[in-house]
């Protein structure tokens, strides 16, 4: 029995980590797009997207401790694009690799 449990925890973690990357890969995305194209359609386009995954994340880091690191690069990209700053891209080496 230990060895399926094991095997399910590998595939939880897995899916976990497809989660993080797909909302980092889509963050970042809109965010070069709004560096790229820098109007109030993308900012809100930005702020959207970062506001839509940011709970998504916090979820999985309140379990999860790795992808804390994650989720405040999020937090500080969102609070830039609200002030009309320029949000930073989200570095996935510096939350879990």
């Amino acid at each position: 029995m230990n060895t399926i449990k094991d095997q399910d925890l590998s595939k939880n973690q897995q899916l976990l980590r497809n989660i993080v990357l797909h909302a980092v890969d889509q963050a970042n995305f809109t965010i070069r797009n709004l560096a790229k194209r820098p109007t109030v359609v993308m900012l809100m386009e930005c702020e959207n997207c970062l506001a839509d995954f940011m709970p998504v994340i916090k979820f999985i880091a309140a379990d999860h401790i790795e992808y804390v690191p994650i989720y405040d690069q999020m937090a500080m990209a969102l609070d830039a694009a609200q002030i009309h700053g320029e949000p930073e891209l989200i570095d996935l080496d510096s939350g879990a690799a």
